[in-house]
């Protein structure tokens, strides 16, 4: 009789989430965070060309973020985010293996291809953007890997990096407060332009960009309505 009733339970809920009002699908913002993996390709690019340099490429490793997005018009087809993301790299240098956290934020565009309406579940949408990233190498004084071919100025700073991105949204029949439970599935590059080193050997030109590639599936949840004042 317990196991009927809990059964009963978990129907009625599932039930009453599929028929939950129509409307509240169509969000004009959102809120919410990610998870997923992050590929960077070699930050002495250019050096490891020649024989017996060490690869300045970290291992594939997580990557953990969040956004804000808002959708303007009435179509919610053109829309801005905000996002930060966290990851935490390693690279070989002088003693050993350094562990790095890596932190990036951006601000973007993002355009869907079929306006969202309150029977449509699935969403495409691709995006682009601008924003910095800092590798968390520390300040302190100038430090040559030559295995790498690699020096370190010893001044931390944020670099320019461009964003772009392809992804869909798949609205579930939940709730959260008063806006639909969002899954997100996403691809993202973070080209970084700039590496944190310098060859080692003044007569080189500056390393190559960085790619930094991303993918995620994350929640997010709605809030407001197009059109509407909330």
């Amino acid at each position: 009789m317990r196991r009927f009733i809990t059964a009963a339970s978990v129907v009625a809920v599932l039930t009453a989430a599929s028929v939950l009002p129509a409307r509240a699908q169509d969000y004009r913002s959102s809120v919410g965070w990610n998870a997923g993996a992050i590929m960077t390709t070699s930050l002495n690019d250019g050096a490891v060309g020649a024989e017996g340099l060490v690869d300045l490429k970290p291992d594939l490793t997580w990557a953990l973020g969040a956004h804000w997005d808002r959708w303007v018009g009435g179509s919610g087809q053109v829309g801005f985010r905000v996002q930060g993301g966290l990851s935490r790299q390693v690279l070989p240098w002088t003693q050993g293996d350094r562990t790095i956290q890596v932190i990036a934020a951006d601000v973007g565009l993002l355009l869907r291809p079929v306006a969202p309406t309150p029977y449509r579940t699935v969403l495409p949408f691709i995006g682009a953007g601008v924003g910095l990233i800092n590798w968390g190498l520390g300040d302190g004084p100038m430090t040559t890997f030559s295995p790498a071919g690699a020096t370190y100025p010893g001044d931390e700073k944020p670099q320019l990096m461009a964003v772009v991105g392809v992804g869909i949204d798949l609205v579930t029949p939940w709730q959260w407060g008063e806006g639909p439970l969002v899954l997100r599935l996403e691809g993202r590059n973070h080209l970084q332009f700039a590496s944190p080193f310098d060859p080692s050997n003044p007569d080189q030109g500056d390393f190559g960009m960085i790619h930094n590639a991303v993918a995620s599936v994350g929640l997010h949840t709605g809030m407001g309505a197009l059109g509407g004042n909330r």
